[in-house]
């Protein structure tokens, strides 16, 4: 059988709940890249059961997948990517909304809704990270020539948290007053600014919407768990991985490419069936020791690109055979396995490959 990720909708609706009174009953979701690797289609459904009717993916590819599936002119998708020359039909075709990043993309929506009217957009304006947004020379010139936005009706004025993990860096009330105070010149306008991280620096921070990501799945950047307002959400993912192959080995023998690990006792080893083209980098190795049972298990030699070899000598009950599952990945060990490596949980999740079957 396949290595799979075991994922709970159920907690994942659990966690939007929470999310979502947290937010003043005014949370988002995004669930751009595969809902983070988790599985786009599934995780929207599981959302819409409670109650969630606003969506934000990353290009409009993924938002015509998604309307594709489901055309409700009640659930809205908007797309962080902008509005790109090329696309403009298809915005109105599928009912998508786009994030409006520059003036030059204002300019063309409005030009395009006079002769073919379009509903909705979301003007995203840069308050401190440099990435998207309308610069501070786009901003002044729209307020000073305000009839750019006389064919174009907005759902939100937006801007992207740059320190919100930082829960005490002054850059995050700097970039709320920038938004506030912007938005006065467009009375009427709603607001959203706080991502996963922005939702935990309180109340005045959520505004008009939240836009929780990672935050979905119980953990923040670097895989801790997400508490809000005293309530710990769950990491609804476990990683089971195939043993394909068990065999006994002598000390003084090498392992795997380069002979990187030799043996210093007479061992039994077992090869796991998934590796770095599943998302299960070599960079992991350090942290990589598994629980199974009450023995610690490490891994000896490379990650390869399917594969990965595991010293088992000390399980001596309930003794392991081919085929069996291993669990590589949940709630006991995500914050141990991404510390001190470069690696954020976002990384982690996305890189988990095609070849693992997802069971829900």
């Amino acid at each position: 059988m396949k290595s799979f990720l075991k994922i709970s909708l159920k907690d994942i609706k659990s966690n939007w709940k929470l999310i979502n009174k947290a937010s003043n009953g005014k949370a988002a979701a995004v669930i751009k890249a595969n809902a983070y690797g988790l599985g786009m289609f599934e995780i929207y459904k599981a959302l819409l059961e409670v109650g969630c009717n606003y969506f934000y993916v990353a290009n409009i590819d993924e938002a015509i997948k998604l309307r594709k599936r489901d055309n409700s002119t009640e659930i809205s998708i908007a797309i962080f990517e902008g509005y790109l020359e090329g696309n403009q039909k298809l915005y109105n075709e599928f009912n998508l909304i786009p994030i409006i990043n520059s003036l030059d993309q204002l300019v063309r929506l409005n030009s395009f809704a006079a002769e073919d009217p379009f509903p909705r957009a979301i003007l995203n304006i840069d308050t401190g990270m440099n990435r998207l947004g309308l610069n501070q020379e786009e901003k002044s010139f729209l307020l000073k020539n305000k009839d750019i936005l006389k064919n174009v009706t907005l759902d939100f004025i937006m801007s992207h948290l740059a320190n919100a993990q930082e829960y005490e860096d002054k850059k995050n009330l700097m970039q709320l007053d920038k938004i506030k105070n912007f938005s006065t010149n467009l009375p009427g306008i709603k607001l959203s600014l706080a991502n996963s991280g922005g939702i935990k620096l309180g109340s005045k921070f959520c505004l008009d919407q939240t836009r929780p990501g990672i935050a979905l799945y119980g953990i923040d950047n670097y895989g801790k768990s997400f508490n809000l307002n005293s309530k710990k959400l769950k990491f609804p993912i476990r990683l089971y991985a195939t043993i394909i192959q068990i065999k006994n080995v002598n000390s003084g023998e090498p392992v795997s490419y380069g002979g990187i690990d030799i043996l210093k006792r007479n061992s039994t080893l077992a090869t796991v069936g998934i590796g770095y083209a599943d998302g299960w980098l070599r960079l992991l190795k350090p942290n990589s020791i598994f629980l199974i049972g009450n023995e610690k298990c490490k891994i000896v030699g490379n990650i390869t690109m399917d594969s990965f070899v595991m010293d088992i000598t000390d399980i001596k009950k309930n003794k392991l055979k081919e085929g069996d599952h291993i669990c590589l990945l949940d709630n006991s060990n995500i914050e141990h396995i991404l510390k001190n490596n470069n690696i954020i949980s976002y990384e982690l999740l996305t890189l988990m490959g095609d070849r693992l079957y997802r069971n829900y």
